[in-house]
């Protein structure tokens, strides 16, 4: 059925409309169902981040979302409904979800009732739940001949054993049903990261530090719980693409907090400046104020996914300028090494050496590969509007552990992509961050 459009009911409230979802998402867990493949080709040559990007299968035909500064508003286009959406909740340590949130207000249930976003006794964190109804989100990247361009694939089904789900892998190398990532940056509260709103962000942490207190979630040996994924961010890098049509995500989904920010002012801030701006929101400015950070974005749900705060992933680490990715816990993915480390020990190598404008720059090149999009070159005639319109630092040197996203004080140069891979996973600054992630056992 790949490239039939059918046309969508109308629901007269989201009660109803959750009931026929669930309905549905039943009837395909039963049946194996899923006839959707999305896809987007980037011509690496093209300069303009608009016309770079073109619809294949079955995204053609629809309209792209973008923020509408004007109003305010987030304008979904054709993907409100899209299966890939996600859904914000409660969720426990041992990786159930306890309940799901209001998606236009964290502070309420669904049924309206008061939720434990801010309650620090919870024993649990406040997370964006990926895997709807009983669809899981299955990705594959094809390069060209020349890897600066390639075209991903986005379906609700394993199309062929070329599509992969790495997402949803846990620690016991089994595929899962969701897996989850946090709604705000982390917070050490006694000792532990979390996912909470009204708090102070976490800092001055070694890559070693935050991995430990994130780990302090999981309520057993097992490891559900630790920092985020650098296969995840893969993901949703790739759907706002497809959602936006575009390369240039401050531009689609808002700019983020990137100037004027400082170690003092940054301290004001406090988790869930967004709770009740839905899953989407941004504005074209990204002038940080203390005590405000109205202009922090937020995408899937998530706050500051770029912008504020750099944020450490495990899964990506640069050895001497070899990028080496690991998209699980285990080795299914083809590395070597059984959980993620800070010196990049038994990860694939990616092939990519960070080249171009001398310890970083503009963003001109990504290489595609099977595994990802990783930025590659950086110079030329990139800027803040050509090309994927954010930055790359590097340092060839040194084992370098990712920092994504950029901070408050990085300018125009945040972004989906940007990446920062020149800091030693020991070093420590206010600058940076991290933030909790799950892949529950069952």
């Amino acid at each position: 059925m790949s490239g039939t459009k059918i046309k969508k009911p109308v629901f007269k409230d989201e009660t109803a409309r959750q009931l026929v979802e669930a309905v549905i998402g039943v009837r395909d867990a039963i049946t194996g169902g899923g006839s959707t493949i999305y896809g987007f080709h980037v011509n690496g040559a093209e300069a303009d981040p608009y016309a770079s990007v073109s619809y294949i299968k079955d995204a053609v035909g629809m309209t792209p979302a973008a923020m509408n500064y004007a109003t305010s508003k987030f304008d979904y286009g054709s993907w409100e409904r899209a299966f890939f959406m996600p859904r914000p909740c409660m969720l426990k340590s041992n990786g159930y979800v306890d309940y799901y949130l209001d998606p236009n207000d964290y502070s309420k249930k669904l049924d309206g009732s008061v939720s434990d976003i801010a309650n620090t006794s919870y024993d649990g964190n406040a997370m964006m739940e990926w895997g709807r109804d009983g669809k899981k989100i299955w990705m594959k990247i094809v390069p060209d001949a020349d890897p600066k361009s390639g075209s991903v694939y986005i379906a609700d089904y394993q199309v062929d054993s070329t599509y992969h789900d790495w997402p949803f892998h846990n620690c016991k190398g089994a595929a899962t049903e969701h897996f989850y990532t946090p709604i705000y940056n982390g917070s050490v509260i006694s000792s532990k990261m979390r996912s909470l709103s009204g708090q102070q962000v976490s800092k001055t942490l070694s890559a070693t530090e935050e991995m430990a207190a994130a780990k302090l979630n999981n309520p057993g040996s097992d490891e559900l719980w630790n920092i985020e994924c650098w296969a995840d961010r893969m993901l949703i890098n790739a759907l706002l693409v497809l959602m936006g049509k575009s390369l240039n995500t401050q531009k689609i989904f808002g700019e983020g907090a990137h100037t004027g920010g400082n170690e003092v002012i940054n301290d004001t801030f406090r988790t869930g400046v967004h709770n009740t701006k839905g899953l989407f929101f941004g504005t074209n400015s990204g002038s940080v104020a203390s005590e405000s950070f109205g202009n922090c974005v937020k995408v899937f749900g998530m706050e500051n996914y770029w912008g504020f705060q750099w944020r450490r992933y495990n899964g990506l680490i640069s050895v001497n300028g070899d990028v080496r990715t690991k998209l699980t816990y285990g080795t299914e993915d083809g590395s070597t090494a059984t959980g993620y480390n800070t010196d990049g020990s038994g990860y694939k190598s990616t092939g990519v050496t960070p080249s171009g404008t001398t310890s970083g720059g503009w963003i001109a090149e990504n290489k595609f590969i099977d595994d990802g999009i990783f930025p590659s070159v950086t110079g030329g005639s990139a800027s803040s509007s050509t090309y994927y319109c954010d930055y790359l630092g590097f340092n060839n040197n040194t084992t370098a552990f990712a920092l994504l996203g950029g901070y408050s004080i990085d300018g125009s140069g945040v972004g989906a992509f940007y990446s920062g891979l020149y800091t030693a996973p020991s070093s420590r600054s206010w600058a940076s961050g991290a933030a909790v992630s799950c892949k529950p056992l069952a």
